[in-house]
């Protein structure tokens, strides 16, 4: 029986993280039914029976026969600072890239499929991993900036596939139901609104949809509006008068089954945009990472990803009513995604 690993960012209980590499564990059994799976470095047992649907064996590298490295965006350092890069290299080093040289040393096969790539600040993390993507045997990314970046790097063009997420590959179950007053998901679970200064602007475009939209706040982790944070929407929204029911965040399965219900998004995040698209949400998004916008430019809704810089109430209000224009029955990269399954089952038929 061949043993195959699978990696990624699987650090934290994070629904987008936890069901990217999910889909692609059973693309994995699809294809090889009886493949001894395991998660190298995860460190959560809870997400790795949410992945693996079982307990998950804790395998040496050079004990496997192939290695995934599994969707994501840790190929791409998070905005910000210098030490906040910088401290995001650091970690991303320490998760991804440290023990690397097992892989060559014991010359296991593996292949990158599905991540976003860049940008990278630091050069001792970029040679790491411009050396990682130059020795994959097979290599997907999920849209044509992460493309570019590889190649600007020196990775050969005809190495480099280009497939949109894999969480594209999601289909809706039943249809859109008409409502008397249609449900919304709000997620917004950082503190940036009260650090940009766009509060109030926000505040008021959702006491302005509260009249017309069931709202509820949407978790995409385990107590994030539950756990007293500072700054936290659920309590500031609460303190003007809205006190919004909250979604919580079990499991990426129930995560996908409450998306379907609700017929409007807004959202900060990649993951929860991305399969909202998907289930044929209508979604505003207000993104944190360049990654975000990269993909509302893909599926040509850039109208409805506004920066957080550029917000108003007015603004809002008007982008959230357009949505209902919007055609969601048409999921224009499913193909496309679907590509990312073909090049997986490619490094399968390899190893």
């Amino acid at each position: 029986m061949k043993k195959l690993g699978i990696h990624g960012s699987y650090y934290c209980r994070n629904f987008g993280d936890t069901l990217i590499l999910y889909i692609i564990k059973n693309w994995v059994r699809e294809h090889s039914p009886e493949m001894d799976i395991t998660l190298p470095f995860v460190n959560s047992e809870k997400e790795a029976i949410e992945i693996l649907n079982t307990e998950n064996k804790n395998r040496k590298i050079q004990d496997l026969d192939g290695l995934v490295f599994g969707p994501g965006g840790y190929f791409g350092e998070q905005p910000g600072s210098f030490v906040r890069r910088l401290w995001w290299s650091i970690r991303n080093y320490r998760r991804h890239i440290s023990w690397n040289d097992k892989l060559y040393k014991h010359k296991v096969p593996y292949m990158i499929i599905g991540v976003g790539v860049g940008p990278i600040s630091f050069s001792f993390l970029k040679r790491k991993i411009i050396k990682l993507f130059d020795k994959a045997d097979f290599v997907s990314v999920r849209d044509k900036y992460s493309r570019q970046y590889l190649i600007d790097w020196g990775i050969a063009t005809e190495k480099i596939h280009l497939a949109p997420d894999v969480a594209l590959t999601l289909q809706p179950k039943g249809s859109n139901v008409e409502r008397d007053k249609p449900k919304v998901a709000l997620h917004y679970p950082n503190d940036n609104l009260v650090k940009s200064g766009k509060l109030d602007e926000f505040v008021g475009f959702i006491k302005n949809i509260n009249e017309k939209y069931e709202i509820f706040l949407l978790e995409d982790g385990e107590g994030q509006y539950s756990s007293n944070k500072a700054n936290s929407l659920k309590d500031i929204l609460s303190s003007q008068g809205v006190a919004l029911p909250i979604i919580s965040y079990k499991d990426p399965a129930e995560m996908i089954s409450n998306l379907q219900v609700i017929d409007k998004i807004i959202t900060s995040k990649l993951h929860v945009g991305i399969v909202g698209y998907a289930l044929g949400k209508r979604t505003l998004s207000i993104p944190q990472h360049s990654k975000t916008v990269r993909f509302y430019e893909q599926i040509k809704r850039q109208d409805f990803c506004i920066q957080l810089k550029d917000i108003n109430t007015k603004l809002l209000c008007d982008k959230f009513e357009q949505l209902d224009s919007v055609v969601t029955s048409d999921n224009i990269l499913f193909d496309d995604a679907m590509k990312n399954k073909k090049v997986l089952f490619k490094f399968l038929d390899f190893i």
